[in-house]
C-alpha cells in the first residue's frame, strides 16, 4: 500500500468515524435513493455552531469520502442535526484528493 493510501485509510478511520469526529448523514443524490454516510462537518472553531447564518440561508461545509459521494451535484441533499441541506448551487465541489471531497452546503433559513 502506498503512503497516500495509508494516510487516506487512517484519516477515514478517525475523522469519518461517528465515534470520533464525524456525524451520520442521510445523503440523497438528485433523483436517487437515500443512503447513510459519515461526514465531517467543518468548523473554524470547535465551539462554533455547525453552520454560518446569512440573510436568507445558513451555510456549512462537510468532508465526505469520495466512495460515498462519487458524483456530487447541485440538488443533492444531506440531512443531519435535524436539518436538510442542499449542495450549494453557488459553490463548486472542492476535491480534496482522490479519496475525499469538501462540499459546500446551504439551507433556507426559517
Amino acid at each position: 500500500m502506498a503512503l497516500i493510501d495509508q494516510i487516506a485509510t487512517d484519516f477515514a478511520a478517525t475523522a469519518l468515524n461517528v465515534n470520533e469526529f464525524a456525524q451520520a448523514v442521510t445523503y440523497t443524490p438528485t433523483g436517487g435513493v437515500a443512503s447513510s454516510i459519515n461526514a465531517l462537518v467543518l468548523r473554524d472553531d470547535p465551539n462554533q455552531e455547525p453552520y454560518v447564518r446569512g440573510d436568507s440561508f445558513a451555510t456549512c461545509t462537510i468532508a465526505v469520502a469520495l466512495a460515498d459521494v462519487a458524483t456530487p451535484q447541485h440538488g443533492d441533499t444531506y440531512t443531519f442535526g435535524g436539518y436538510t441541506w442542499e449542495h450549494d448551487p453557488t459553490q463548486e465541489v472542492i476535491t480534496y484528493n482522490a479519496y475525499f471531497l469538501i462540499i459546500a452546503l446551504r439551507r433556507q433559513e426559517n
